[in-house]
C-alpha cells in the first residue's frame, strides 16, 4: 500500500538478457575466488616449507654457533693451560690474545690488554727488541730472545721469546704471535753457578791462606806462653800478654772456619742423641763466654735420636749460639732445642734469641759466605751452619717470632 503523497516508485521488469549476463557475472566471480583460494592455498603451503626451511637452517646456524663457541672456549682452556705466555696482535699491533699465563707474568689482565697496541705497555716506547714488533716491522720470525719483558708494576721480567707470522690458510697475512717463557729461575741458578765458582776460587785461595797462617800462630801462642811464665799476674804485661793470646785464638778460630768452609768432608754419621750434643754445645758457649751467656734448653718430653756428624752439628750449634750471643750483645733470652716432625720425619733444631733480629735488606745475604753486618765479623758462621745443613739433606731457613727477635731452624731428616 502506498501511503499518500509518497513518492511514486516505478516496477521495471528485467529482462532475459539481463538475468543472463547477472549469472555469467556470478559465475565468474566464483571461479576467479576458486583460483584466488588454490592460489592461496599454494601460498599458504609453500610458506609453510619456507618457515620449515628457515627453522631448519636457524636450529644448524645455532648448532654451528654452540659448536663455534665449544671450540673457542676449548682453544682459549688450551691458552690458558699453556705454560708459556702467549700474545697474538693483527697487523696493525693490536693485541687480540692475551692468555692467562701471559697475564700471571706481566700482572696485565687480558681486558686491560686487548684492543690496545703492543708497544703501550712496553713502557710506551716502539721497541723493535721485542719478537713481535720486530717482525711486524721487518718481516722476520724471531726464535729464543732473552729479553727484560716490562710489567705492570714498572719492574721487568727475563723471558725468553719467539714470534712467528699467523697466516690464513691461503696464505695470507693476518697478524703476529709471540710466545714468551719466565727464565729467572734459570737467571738464579747462573748466578748461583757463578757465585759458586768464584767462592771456590776464593776458598782455595783462603784455605791456603789459613795453612800458612796456623803455623806462625801456634809459634805466636807458644812464645806468649812462655813469656807469661815469667810475669806477674797481676802486671799490666801479663794482661796484654793475655790479649795477645785472646787475639791468636781469634785469628786460629777465623783459619779453622775458612778451612771447615772450603774442605769438602763427606762426614761421619751416626745414630746419636741430640740432646747430647745440644748440651756439648751449650756447655761450649758457656764455658768460652766464661759465664756470662746463659742459653734455655728447649727439649721435647719423648727423647729423640737422629744418624748425624755429631761434630758437625755441634759445630752448626756453636755458630748460632754465637751469632745469638754476638746479636743480643750478651743480653736477653735465647733458647735452643729441637722438635720431631712426625708428618715428615724430620727434626727441627733451632736456636732463637731476642736480639734485634735481621733487616729485610741484610735477609737475601746473611748466609753468603764473607758477608757479616759486624765490623768483626768474618761472615763464615751461618754459612758453614748452611753447608753443615745440607751435608745432612736438609736446610736453614730464618724467622722472626712475633714477639721480635731472631730464629734459626735447620731441618734435617731423622733417617
Amino acid at each position: 500500500m502506498i501511503k499518500a503523497g509518497s513518492p511514486q516508485v516505478e516496477e521495471r521488469k528485467v529482462n532475459d538478457d539481463e538475468l543472463i549476463a547477472l549469472v555469467e557475472a556470478f559465475q565468474s566471480f566464483n571461479r576467479n575466488t576458486a583460483v584466488l583460494n588454490q592460489a592461496y592455498h599454494k601460498l599458504e603451503g609453500a610458506a609453510d616449507d619456507l618457515a620449515k626451511e628457515l627453522e631448519e637452517t636457524n636450529t644448524k646456524l645455532q648448532q654451528k654457533n654452540t659448536e663455534l663457541d665449544r671450540v673457542n672456549r676449548y682453544l682459549e682452556d688450551i691458552l690458558g693451560s699453556i705454560g708459556s705466555g702467549v700474545i697474538a696482535a693483527d697487523l696493525e699491533g693490536r693485541v687480540t690474545i692475551f692468555n692467562r699465563t701471559a697475564e700471571e707474568m706481566t700482572g696485565y689482565s687480558a681486558e686491560e690488554i686487548i684492543g690496545k697496541n703492543y708497544h703501550e705497555f712496553l713502557s710506551g716506547e716502539l721497541n723493535e727488541e721485542a719478537p713481535l714488533l720486530n717482525t711486524l716491522i721487518n718481516g722476520v720470525p724471531v726464535q729464543g730472545l732473552e729479553r727484560e719483558l716490562p710489567i705492570k708494576d714498572g719492574g721487568t721480567l727475563p723471558v725468553k721469546s719467539s714470534s712467528s707470522w699467523i697466516t690464513s690458510s691461503a696464505g695470507e697475512q693476518l697478524g703476529v704471535v709471540e710466545t714468551f717463557e719466565d727464565i729467572s729461575h734459570l737467571r738464579s741458578l747462573e748466578r748461583q753457578i757463578l757465585q759458586q765458582k768464584t767462592l771456590a776460587a776464593l776458598g782455595e785461595m783462603a784455605a791456603q791462606v789459613a795453612h800458612e797462617l796456623r803455623n806462625p800462630l801456634a809459634g805466636i801462642k807458644g812464645f806468649a806462653g812462655l813469656l807469661a811464665e815469667d810475669l806477674s799476674k797481676e802486671s799490666s804485661e801479663f794482661r796484654m800478654v793475655q790479649r795477645i793470646v785472646e787475639g791468636v785464638d781469634s785469628l786460629d778460630r777465623i783459619a779453622t772456619n775458612l778451612l771447615i768452609f772450603t774442605q769438602d768432608c763427606p762426614g761421619e754419621f751416626r745414630r746419636q742423641p741430640l740432646e747430647k750434643v745440644f748440651d756439648q754445645a751449650i756447655e761450649l758457649i758457656e764455658v768460652s763466654t766464661k759465664g756470662s751467656f746463659e742459653v734455655s734448653r728447649d727439649y721435647p718430653a719423648e727423647r729423640c735420636e737422629a744418624k748425624i756428624d755429631s761434630e758437625k752439628i755441634k759445630q752448626l750449634l756453636l755458630n748460632l749460639l754465637r751469632n745469638s750471643n754476638e746479636a743480643a750483645e750478651g743480653q736477653g733470652k735465647v733458647s735452643a732445642g729441637y722438635k720431631y716432625n712426625p708428618l715428615t720425619n724430620e727434626i727441627n733444631l733451632f736456636v732463637q734469641d731476642s736480639g734485634p733480629g735481621v733487616s729485610p735488606e741484610d735477609l737475601e745475604k746473611i748466609f753468603n759466605p764473607f758477608y757479616s753486618t759486624r765490623s768483626q765479623g768474618t761472615g763464615l758462621g751461618l754459612a758453614i751452619a748452611k753447608k753443615i745443613a745440607e751435608l745432612h739433606r736438609g736446610k736453614i731457613e730464618y724467622s722472626s717470632p712475633d714477639g721480635g727477635g731472631a730464629q734459626f731452624t735447620v731441618t734435617i731428616p731423622i733417617i
